[in-house]
């Protein structure tokens, strides 16, 4: 029975990220960047404000931009970036490298145009602010029903891509390195986690802005040495990739069974699972902001998708082709980890930067959802309680699951997130600047 359960999980995921999820997705992209007149020429500039950004304090205004942005970076910078990369690859091919890029590019539009709506219809309550996709659809649009269906949404990804993906990665990546008790570590992780997740935003704010300045700054000094260490096969990677990305021939059943759509297909979803745009999600934490110029911050926000999915999954990407690791195994996991092996104290630092960026990205994906439960329940405390219980068993299973199911219901789920939230800036579409 939990084998034809599995069976059905992975034919859906299939069927939802098909060619017109696909089409769709980049189409929103395409158009919104064109729209707002290429907003990816101020990438660099976003970079400048993250750079400049002095007040890295937070006060009863609200989150400063800097601790907002490494709560961005926490939801979305997980192991989607390491784990999320090798598994386009052993999914979709090494040409899911390229449409993960080329989808990345064009997605700073849309993160740029959902974060900038929902940071302009924010709203003051009890000495902060609230606001998110939901509140927009039911107070500006008037539209209940895609409301209520976002913020449901909302917690179901948050439990399938916040609490089960990166949860099982740390028990996945710790117990094939360490003998280590499954029960005990799983304890482990949700102690540490339920200490994150029942503070406020604060506190995930004040313990991203430590754990993510590190965990990047380790990953690009640890993909800066792997491409000198395979220096000699990056360009024929590079071409690989791109051959490989508009490779046409049939695997499955004519056009649509090409090698070219399952990289698409694989290299999309991923690169959503990676930088959330289209999702809605990260606004949830930009509206705590104290920063007044929603246009600054929309742009500081959108410029993740520039480090997330551009820079950091795309040199991952072609790191993973160029050691040709690929090769021998279909676990992403030990891809992952086979590459990172070649580092010096490799095995130690692969460990690190996994539980870092789960550690980081499971308390942040739990708070979107207690925002969503917030809108449910009419700010009820006590739902919010439940939920977060119910977000720590779920941290609990992910632990003990078979990793390709567990990716599987989170692509589901981040794709249910698109609709509701795409009707938003679409409908809102003439308010962007």
């Amino acid at each position: 029975m939990v084998n034809n359960l599995s069976n059905i999980v992975f034919a859906l995921e299939k069927l939802v990220w098909g060619v017109p999820l696909i089409v769709f997705l980049i189409s929103i992209h395409i158009y919104l960047t064109f729209k707002l007149k290429f907003p990816q020429r101020n990438t660099f500039k976003g970079l400048k404000y993250i750079i400049s950004e002095s007040d890295k304090s937070n006060s009863k205004e609200g989150i400063s931009s800097f601790k907002s942005l490494m709560s961005v970076l926490a939801g979305t910078l997980g192991t989607g970036n390491i784990i999320g990369v090798a598994s386009a690859i052993i999914i979709g091919g090494v040409g899911s490298i390229f449409w993960m890029f080329i989808s990345g590019v064009f997605a700073i539009a849309t993160k740029y145009a959902e974060t900038f709506l929902v940071l302009k219809y924010r709203k003051r309550k009890n000495e902060k602010y609230i606001g998110g996709a939901m509140y927009v659809l039911k107070e500006r649009i008037g539209n209940k029903f895609l409301a209520i269906m976002f913020a449901v949404f909302v917690l179901i990804t948050t439990l399938g891509m916040g609490a089960l993906i990166q949860s099982n990665a740390i028990t996945s990546t710790i117990t094939e390195n360490y003998n280590v008790d499954i029960v005990f570590l799983s304890i482990i992780i949700v102690l540490i986690c339920g200490y994150i997740l029942f503070g406020d935003e604060r506190r995930i704010s004040n313990i991203s802005s430590v754990m993510i300045p590190i965990a990047v700054f380790l990953y690009i000094i640890s993909c800066i040495y792997l491409l000198v260490l395979f220096k000699n096969n990056i360009l024929n990677s590079i071409f690989l990739i791109i051959k490989e990305a508009f490779n046409f021939k049939a695997v499955g059943g004519g056009i649509l069974g090409s090698s070219a759509i399952y990289a698409m297909s694989a290299g999309m979803s991923k690169g959503l699972f990676t930088n959330e745009a289209g999702m809605g999600t990260s606004p949830l934490f930009d509206v705590s902001v104290k920063q007044k110029d929603i246009k600054k911050q929309s742009m500081i926000s959108s410029t993740t998708v520039f480090i997330d999915t551009v820079f950091l999954c795309t040199i991952t990407g072609i790191i993973f082709v160029a050691s040709n690791a690929y090769l021998y195994t279909q676990n992403p996991v030990s891809l992952a980890q086979m590459v990172f092996l070649n580092l010096p104290f490799g095995n130690y630092i692969f460990v690190f930067m996994i539980v870092i960026f789960a550690i980081a990205t499971i308390p942040c994906s739990g708070y979107y959802g207690s925002i969503s439960i917030d809108f449910l329940f009419n700010n009820k405390k006590i739902y919010v309680f439940l939920y977060k219980i119910i977000y720590l068993i779920f941290i609990y299973i992910g632990c003990n699951m078979e990793v390709k199911l567990v990716w599987a219901i989170s692509s589901i789920a981040n794709a249910f997130m698109i609709f509701p939230n795409i009707y938003m800036v679409m409908y809102l579409k003439d308010e962007l600047e």
